[in-house]
This record gives C-alpha cells, sequence and structure tokens, in this order.
C-alpha cells in the first residue's frame, strides 16, 4: 500500500512538471515567434528601396469572417540571395501577407521575390520564396502617417513612402487554468527624407510624442 501510495504521488508530480513544461514550451515559442518577426520586419522596412523612379510602397486591408487581414508590400534592398545560384540584383520585392491553412487557420507569412532586372509586366514578380513566421500571432495590425493623419492602406499609386509605420503584433495564449494571457510586440520606424515628401526627422521627439499610437494588445480584445 506505501509503495502504490508513492508510486501515485511521484506519478502525480511528474504529471504537473510534464504540463508546466508543456505550458512553457507553448510561451516561449509564441515569444519567439513575435520577437523574430518583429525584427525582421523592422529590418525590411528599414533597408526600404526609395528610388523615385521604382517605388513600390503598398498597404491594403483583406476583410475575412475572422480577422482584418493587412498585406504590406514593398521593395527593398537585401544582401542575401533569395535563390542560390541564381541571377539576382539586390533590390527584392517583398510581402507580408496571411495565408490560410489546410485546418482553415490564417498564418502570417513572408514572401521575397527577387527583381532580376528584366521584368516588364507585374506578373513576373508575383511569385518569390515563401516562409511561413507564424501560427500564433491572432493580431497584424498596419497603420501609416502620411504626417497629418493615420490611415490603415496605403496606395501604391501615390508613388511615396509613408512618414511613419506602426505595426502592431499580439498573440493569445490559454493556460491550463483557462486564463488568458496576451503577449505583444509592435515596430514603429520613420522614413528618412526623399526629395520633397515630408518626413518627420527622428530627433522630432515633441512631434512623436503628440503622435496617438495603438495599444498592440488592444487588438484582441
Amino acid at each position: 500500500v506505501i509503495t502504490a501510495f508513492i508510486a501515485m504521488v511521484a506519478v502525480g508530480g511528474l504529471i504537473s512538471v510534464t504540463s508546466a513544461r508543456s505550458s512553457l514550451d507553448e510561451v516561449t515559442e509564441v515569444m519567439d515567434e513575435l520577437r523574430y518577426t518583429a525584427d525582421l520586419l523592422r529590418q525590411d522596412l528599414a533597408n526600404a528601396h526609395r528610388d523615385r523612379q521604382e517605388m513600390l510602397f503598398e498597404g491594403l486591408i483583406e476583410d475575412s469572417a475572422e480577422m482584418v487581414l493587412p498585406r504590406l508590400r514593398f521593395r527593398a534592398i537585401g544582401t542575401s540571395k533569395a535563390r542560390p545560384a541564381q541571377p539576382e540584383s539586390d533590390v527584392y520585392e517583398i510581402e507580408y501577407l496571411f495565408i490560410p491553412g489546410q485546418d482553415g487557420k490564417n498564418r502570417l507569412c513572408r514572401r521575397v521575390c527577387p527583381i532580376v532586372g528584366v521584368e516588364e509586366e507585374r506578373d513576373q514578380t508575383a511569385g518569390g520564396v515563401l516562409t511561413k513566421l507564424s501560427e500564433h500571432i491572432s493580431y497584424f495590425g498596419v497603420r501609416y502617417f502620411d504626417g497629418a493623419e493615420w490611415t490603415s492602406v496605403w496606395p501604391v499609386e501615390q508613388q511615396l513612402l509613408p512618414t511613419l509605420i506602426e505595426v502592431s503584433m499580439a498573440s493569445r495564449v490559454v493556460e491550463k487554468s483557462g486564463k488568458e494571457k496576451i503577449y505583444a510586440k509592435q515596430v514603429i520606424l520613420t522614413f528618412p527624407r526623399l526629395g520633397d515628401q515630408t518626413a518627420l526627422e527622428e530627433e522630432d521627439e515633441a512631434v512623436l510624442d503628440e503622435i496617438e499610437f495603438t495599444d498592440p494588445e488592444a487588438g484582441l480584445e
């Protein structure tokens, strides 16, 4: 009887440890995905191609039954090849978008398409290398500041970079107790002056302090 009791206690403790470890692994995975996506997005936007002759910067919104799905597409300068041993320039078309999986859930993905330099039609840059970034990001919001007000859409016809871009991401984790926890990341980036385009200087802190930014966690409420 004593041996059986000790065995029951040991098994119960092992189950508790395993469950706690599983929850910790999920939280770690969610935080890693948020951090990786935020760092990658920040790097891509910082390298945005600023040539007015080949300007491409577009922000779209697609509505779905579950959530609003932003699409962000722009050209950026890159040093790593998307396709080894293939002819490529250092300019790439990059797109952040949601792709539905076989289970019906949307996954945030990143598409990178090299611009070789001989394309004549837009369809020729519609392919590229698609990478899944996250399975857990439940909220992905993008806003653009034109110097006066925020907007959720940035038409490609403007042929301009926004003064400021804000990208908010959040994930929801349900603990074993049923309590929900929200983990969030936000990327805020200003663009340097380009010709006669009005832009915020990074040292213009007084102006930035007056701008109202999004609370990423509010996107999941």
